[in-house]
């Protein structure tokens, strides 16, 4: 298990990474593999990721995110 400050440290790295993220409107769970994160917004809690291989962005709540590289996130 990591802590939530250890995952804002992997965001800002700029390395590749693989995450699980809750869906806000559904709760489904999307799997995020070989993400980067490009930008991150301290007081709306979100970060911007995009997809090495096909360039796609998309943003996501911080705390949607529960886990990273195969470990879990705790708070």
């Amino acid at each position: 298990m990591i802590h939530t400050s250890l995952l804002r440290k992997i965001l800002r790295d700029g390395k590749p990474f693989n995450c699980k993220v809750w869906k806000g409107t559904t709760g489904e769970i999307l799997t995020y593999n070989n993400v980067v994160c490009t930008s991150s917004n301290y007081e709306r809690n979100t970060a911007n990721l995009i997809f090495v291989e096909s360039r796609e962005l998309r943003t996501v709540r911080i705390i949607s995110i529960f886990e990273v590289n195969d470990e879990e996130i705790y708070i």
